[in-house]
């Protein structure tokens, strides 16, 4: 169960008497539910190392030298699943809001603050687990041969998996673009479709986007990338997802 689980975190801060602050009220009242797994002085290394060892949460100063905590999130926004900024400088709580942060920590930092964090982690993964399993079952009853049922005001709208081009997010609403140029809205999230089109033929390629792999028509090389569908919308392509999306057209 969540509950019980342990979730990994990586510390940033270029102070080394901060990270060991950090560690200690960690280790020392939250070793049940957090494990250190890196610890790091300079943001552009630790950058490196987290692409590899995908924390679940980053704690992270914010003025630092090379990189602040605030670029390093914006880099990790697609890796990590809570950024939570510690800083003695609360002029940046905006900007952090503004990235998702999952919280803000004003140093020194306060037990009792640094176990609402936490129990903010521990509840949001619990809902995740909740709404995929929910979002299962509504798979397993909603899909139909090839076709998967999507609600509406007045009911159901079976739609044919063949003929979805791509899904785009919109905040807590997905919108689904279809080979006859029709949009269909849906209030539920990208996450949620991901869940639904649980098929080899649809590939997440961004935070924003899943396309239908059959209507790619090119790749632009980049950081990214891009890759154009066959209705001519360019859609981003994330950094941690090229070498998997090249790699299911064997480059």
């Amino acid at each position: 169960m969540l509950k019980s689980m342990k979730f990994k975190a990586v510390l940033v801060d270029d102070e080394e008497h901060c990270i060991n602050t950090l560690q200690w009220q960690l280790e020392q009242y939250f070793s049940n539910e957090i494990e250190i797994i890196g610890k790091f002085s300079k943001p552009l290394d630790s950058m490196e190392k987290i692409f590899i060892l995908k924390p679940d949460i980053v704690f992270t100063d914010i003025q630092m030298p090379e990189m602040n905590g605030l670029e390093l999130a914006a880099q990790l926004e697609h890796i990590v699943k809570h950024i939570i900024f510690t800083t003695a400088y609360d002029q940046f709580a905006l900007k952090a809001i503004k990235l998702n942060a999952l919280d803000y920590l004003m140093k020194p930092i306060d037990r009792d603050e640094l176990r609402a964090t936490i129990d903010k982690v521990k509840n949001l993964s619990i809902k995740k687990e909740q709404d995929q399993t929910n979002g299962s079952e509504e798979f397993r009853k909603s899909k139909f041969v090839n076709k998967i049922a999507l609600k509406n005001s007045d009911g159901l709208t079976f739609i044919s998996l063949n003929d979805i081009v791509f899904v785009e997010a919109d905040s807590a609403y997905s919108i689904f673009h279809m080979v006859n140029q029709k949009k269909i809205v849906i209030s539920k999230t990208l996450s949620y479709v991901e869940e639904l089109l649980d098929d080899p033929g649809f590939f997440r390629v961004h935070k924003s986007y899943i396309i239908n792999l059959a209507f790619v028509e090119n790749y632009i090389r980049g950081d990214g990338g891009e890759i154009i569908m066959s209705n001519g919308v360019s859609i981003a392509l994330s950094r941690n997802k090229k070498d998997e999306f090249l790699k299911i057209f064997g480059q």
